[in-house]
């Protein structure tokens, strides 16, 4: 029986076992009070750090968490290229059919790349699931980054009216994508000080938006340079090779090359090391994350062990049935709920479809392209805006009140619909455009935040797949929707899909006034503690947690 070490008074001393506990396996006593001592002692710590400090601080970990969520930003080229691509006449001339003075590709097959997308980047976020435990977080975004690769390739080469292969190459793509979110969301919140837990969870969203912009960016010049070398007639190939350089260039650039030319992530998640067993490897993980911090790693892989070892005494291993069994259900709907209230609230018809909707509105070509591309740098700022606050206003607060600001957005999107004349349609595109600055500072990066905190330890890999599969589902939903809404040749509501996704925004804000609980400031052990004793979600922030609560 190991004992306490015989040190000189410090910083956590008096909790630290001999050095041997981490060679075995663990600490030596599962004693109930000392797990709770462990606990007050590191949560104390963790939360005496603001962001700043937090960066400075834990400068190797923050960076090694904006590496592994830089792949969620494929996941912006699947959101914005149905959209923006679609918005190009040449693009629309070679797939599409000549409505009412203009090309227009078919609600059928714009639904159908959509769900191809979605689907597959829910059946990614399910195996990651498995693939996650099995073979890691540095074993899953490598397997991502080969499939990307592979979807790239198809999408590249495609040929005119070859809707198959475009079909395939986005299909095979969301399985990519589908991994890289689970696994970014994951890696995030397990290997991030609590101070930055909330930054580097949301920055998977500002990844997304970051390549959303580029892509828009991108799409304004494509557009600019057919016109203006005069390309854009009929027979001309050359708007035709313009399109897939800009469009599948960039995706390739922004992540499997990066991924496959850096080093792969070389440190490994030590939740997922501990879980596995593998001690002596979660010891090395973590000093390549905090080495040089002052952070005692022994006494942090302490805290790793005991958590785990709390979730298994609560409610035993995780298993998938277990992500809807007592308590663990409440998390679950958390979890998937945080993206329904995204999809609710209209994310895919702004995001997506801003320009293409700006097109169809009455903008001319280079009116709509400018809005689209105003429209992402305002994501990016309110993005930006968002993440910056959410330690200090809370992750609660931020998301209720983006969901009021968002249903009001689109109601009046709604209301200005019925307004006839240039100036309305103008306001329409402002109101467009502030949607996406509140939601991007709002409900954008606190989803993702939210339902990365509130998972268990043992659970975390599949509580982020279900978020991600149930987000995919969503999107699925309102993007085979969409086209049908706003096509001219279907119902050609335009601005009256405002009063839709107002009226279900008021509905899913009043879920989340009562569904979306604090988890800001609060460590991994803590928020196990408030659903287990089942804390209403609006005093998860005013609730005291006492000693005792910690022993079971």
């Amino acid at each position: 029986m190991s004992t306490v070490q015989d040190k000189k008074p410090g910083r956590d001393s008096q909790y630290i076992e001999e050095s041997d506990i981490i060679e075995k396996g663990g600490p030596s006593s599962n004693n109930n009070a000392h797990d709770a001592r462990v606990l007050a002692k590191l949560s104390a710590d963790d939360k005496s750090l603001n962001t700043v400090a937090a960066i400075r601080k834990y400068w190797v970990a923050f960076l090694w968490a904006m590496y592994a969520s830089v792949g969620s930003a494929i996941a912006g080229y699947d959101i914005t290229v149905s959209g923006a691509v679609v918005a190009i006449p040449s693009f629309r001339r070679d797939l599409g059919t000549f409505i009412d003075d203009q090309w227009v590709i078919s609600a059928a097959w714009q639904s159908g790349f959509n769900a191809g997308s979605n689907i597959f980047q829910a059946l990614g976020a399910f195996a990651t699931g498995f693939i996650g435990e099995k073979i890691g977080r540095k074993g899953s975004l490598l397997v991502a980054s080969i499939i990307s690769i592979a979807a790239l390739f198809l999408q590249f080469f495609i040929r005119p009216h070859d809707f198959v292969m475009f079909f395939f190459g986005r299909s095979i793509n969301g399985f990519a994508v589908g991994i890289y979110t689970t696994i970014a969301s994951s890696y995030c919140a397990e290997v991030s000080p609590l101070a930055l837990r909330g930054v580097t969870t949301g920055a998977v969203n500002f990844w997304i938006l970051v390549n959303c912009g580029f892509i828009s960016y991108k799409g304004n010049c494509t557009h600019r340079t057919v016109q203006l070398v005069k390309l854009d007639h009929p027979g001309n190939r050359e708007p035709r090779r313009l399109l897939r350089v800009s469009y599948s260039t960039c995706r390739a650039m922004v992540l499997p090359g990066i991924r496959l030319g850096l080093p792969s992530l070389r440190a490994e998640s030590p939740w997922y090391l501990v879980r596995r067993e593998r001690m002596v490897d979660a010891k090395k993980a973590s000093e390549r994350l905090f080495g040089g911090t002052g952070l005692d790693i022994d006494l942090h892989l302490i805290y790793i062990k005991e958590t785990i070892e709390l979730e298994e005494r609560i409610a035993g291993q995780g298993k998938w049935v277990d992500l809807f069994r007592g308590t663990d259900l409440r998390r679950t709907i958390i979890a998937g709920m945080v993206f329904i209230c995204q999809e609710m609230v209209g994310v895919q018809f702004v995001l997506g479809y801003s320009v293409y909707f700006f097109d169809l509105a009455g903008f001319n070509d280079a009116n709509a392209f400018h809005l689209g591309v105003g429209t992402m740098a305002l994501a990016i700022v309110g993005n930006l805006i968002g993440i910056g606050f959410t330690n200090r206003l809370g992750r609660r607060p931020i998301f209720f009140w983006g969901m009021v600001a968002c249903t009001i957005d689109t109601l009046m999107i709604g209301v200005l619909s019925l307004v006839p004349g240039n100036g309305a349609l103008w306001a329409m595109g402002v109101f467009t455009m502030l949607y996406m600055l509140t939601y991007q500072a709002g409900i954008g990066p606190l989803a993702y935040c939210i339902f990365a905190e509130i998972s268990t330890a043992r659970l975390r890999s599949k509580t982020v797949a279900w978020g991600v599969v149930i987000n995919q589902i969503g999107a699925l939903i309102i993007q085979v929707i969409n086209p049908y809404l706003i096509n001219p040749d279907e119902a050609n509501m335009q601005g009256k899909v405002g009063w839709l996704f107002g009226g279900l925004g008021v509905i899913f804000t009043i879920w989340s006034w009562f569904g979306v609980p604090e988890t800001g400031g609060r460590t991994i052990d803590e928020i196990d503690i408030l659903f287990e004793k089942r804390i209403p979600a609006r005093q998860f922030r005013s609730y005291v947690i006492q000693d005792a609560d910690r022993i079971h």
